[in-house]
């Protein structure tokens, strides 16, 4: 019984020290990691109350519940109560955009082809695009003729395909060391709209993280058009405070509103860990109409299939 309690407060110790210093994401990118598994913690140390509830340590099972608490805030702060387009005559043009990051070192080539044939996006968006993907998705995808890409060999090759037409279309770096992004500008039922497709560093790169997301905002309150979309791998949740940051110096809106916590792309291989780290966020006078995961293309992550309406 003695060994039971032991390892019962050294979980909600544990998880409890993890929790807290999620906080501090804002402070300092090392803790920004902490932040990523915030479900994961209050599903914990709702156990462990639990548990020392049952075990007559009520020090304990409220210690537990308060740091469970935390995490319940931190969920609850993200994003809007809903971004979601009812169906009518403003919104009745419907723009299918699917953003995949499939993974550096994937060959499942014919995977990454089917997601595209049963999706039909209208806009296909990959993050760590190889020379050897890239080479593969020229030859199977013959109707998304227009085409804006750079490979690498790194996990930032990037590329947008198309089968509507685009006005323009161009790699810009956010900030100017920052990975590629590419910026796509097309006509939506008469109306102009943005389309950005992107992939931002890992916190662990440091610095780059929080640049990258803040010269992205910067462009978005600026230069990007009245309407914009902004969708692809994020390397960090939507309640991550410099994703929360980005949201509101952007003025954009997360796709999964208050139910992030709901969401899943990554890992593919860990269902009970699931994190939402791919994401769209869109301006006034844009909705997503729905949203989904796509079925796995042999990446870490899943994609993400996304409807707008205007």
């Amino acid at each position: 019984m003695r060994a039971l309690r032991a390892l019962v407060a050294g979980i909600v110790a544990l998880v409890g020290l993890l929790t807290l210093a999620g906080v501090l994401d804002r402070v300092w990118w090392i803790f920004e990691p902490a932040d990523v598994f915030r479900l994961q913690y209050l599903v914990v140390l709702a156990a462990g109350a639990l548990a020392a509830l049952l075990l007559k340590r009520p020090a304990l099972a409220a210690c537990a519940a308060a740091l469970a608490a935390v995490n319940v805030a931190v969920l609850a702060m993200t994003g809007t109560p809903s971004i979601a387009a009812t169906p009518n005559a403003a919104t009745s043009r419907t723009l299918r955009v699917v953003v995949a990051n499939v993974e550096v070192g994937n060959t499942n080539f014919a995977a990454v082809e089917r997601l595209v044939a049963t999706t039909k996006p209208d806009l296909f968006g990959v993050t760590e695009l190889t020379p050897a993907m890239a080479r593969h998705l020229d030859a199977g995808l013959p109707e998304y003729r227009t085409r804006m890409i750079e490979t690498r060999t790194d996990a930032y090759g990037i590329g947008v395909y198309s089968r509507v037409p685009l006005l323009t279309a161009k790699l810009v770096r956010f900030p100017a060391d920052g990975p590629p992004t590419v910026v796509a500008r097309m006509r939506v039922a008469g109306n102009p709209l943005t389309v950005v497709v992107t992939h931002v560093h890992t916190p662990f790169a440091g610095s780059i993280h929080v640049r990258h997301l803040d010269a992205l905002a910067a462009a978005a309150r600026s230069r990007l058009g009245k309407r914009v979309v902004v969708c692809g791998d994020f390397n960090t949740p939507p309640w991550s405070g410099p994703l929360r940051d980005f949201a509101s110096d952007a003025r954009l809106r997360d796709l999964y509103g208050r139910h992030a916590w709901a969401g899943y792309t990554w890992p593919n291989w860990a269902y009970v860990l699931r994190v939402p780290l791919d994401d769209c966020f869109v301006s006034g006078g844009v909705a997503v109409k729905s949203h989904r995961d796509g079925p796995s293309v042999g990446s870490d992550h899943r994609p993400l299939v996304v409807d707008i309406g205007l």
